[in-house]
């Protein structure tokens, strides 16, 4: 099924946008909070700054408007959608991945970008993108790379250590495990192109979960995770809005 024709989608699919052209897109239709819940609204609003009150209410439009695209609905359903939440360290549904019946996705948000990435029903999907900094916290390459992969890391800089980061970040999410588990436990191996293939002694979920550095904003680093599917199609705010689709 192509982006475009308004039926649903099939595959992992990913938007990686910059928040304010997300923003933008959604004006017409009455701004960011036409796309919301009641709740997700409040939820925006206990950020003290603008910006991540911003980001996150950004982030979660594009995964309402990712999800009514996958089902084949108009972006205006978007809201109605019912969204659920589990965490997997406490098992409470009042916070927690959330999740749309129907569909599998994942949300990421940082410093002004927002994406989303989804797949098949009861397929794992995780997504993660980051703002490349000015520096790295201390111990960063502990935290984050694997004993063999260490080594890797000493000739490369910033950007390429953010690769690395938000590739374990997306394995993590995939697995629905998050950062319960240091990054530093999942090992990244080749797979062919620019697939990595996760492995992480303990964690059979994230055993065979795939990862492939992916399209972001100028500035920042993404990566999708998936069970299979990858290397993602990439998706344009065009297609998850549809030519004549919003007042």
């Amino acid at each position: 099924m192509t982006a475009d024709d308004g039926g649903p989608l099939s595959g992992v699919v990913l938007l990686a946008v910059l928040t304010r052209n997300l923003e933008s897109a959604c004006a017409p239709a009455g701004g960011l909070r036409t796309f919301l819940s009641p709740a997700e609204v409040s939820s925006a609003g206990r950020f003290r700054r603008a910006e991540d009150r911003l980001d996150y209410a950004a982030s979660h439009v594009l995964f309402r408007l990712l999800a009514a695209r996958w089902l084949g609905l108009p972006p205006l359903d978007a809201a109605g959608l019912g969204v659920t939440r589990y965490c997997i360290g406490c098992g409470s549904s009042q916070h927690g991945k959330p999740a749309v019946a129907g569909v599998s996705l994942s949300l990421s948000r940082s410093h002004g970008a927002v994406m989303a990435a989804a797949g098949p029903a009861g397929a794992p999907v995780g997504a993660d993108i980051e703002l490349v900094p000015d520096g790295l916290f201390n111990g960063f390459d502990d935290f984050v790379a694997a004993p063999g992969e260490r080594g890797q890391l000493r000739s490369k800089g910033i950007p390429g250590r953010l690769r690395l980061w938000v590739a374990k970040e997306a394995v993590l999410k995939a697995a629905g495990l998050g950062l319960a588990v240091e990054p530093s436990a999942v090992h990244l191996t080749p797979a062919g192109g620019t697939l990595l293939l996760a492995d992480c002694p303990g964690r059979p979920e994230v055993h065979g979960l795939t990862v492939s550095p992916v399209p972001a904003p100028a500035g920042y680093r993404a990566a999708v995770s998936a069970g299979s599917g990858l290397p993602p199609d990439q998706l344009a705010l065009s297609d998850v809005f549809g030519s004549g689709r919003l007042p």
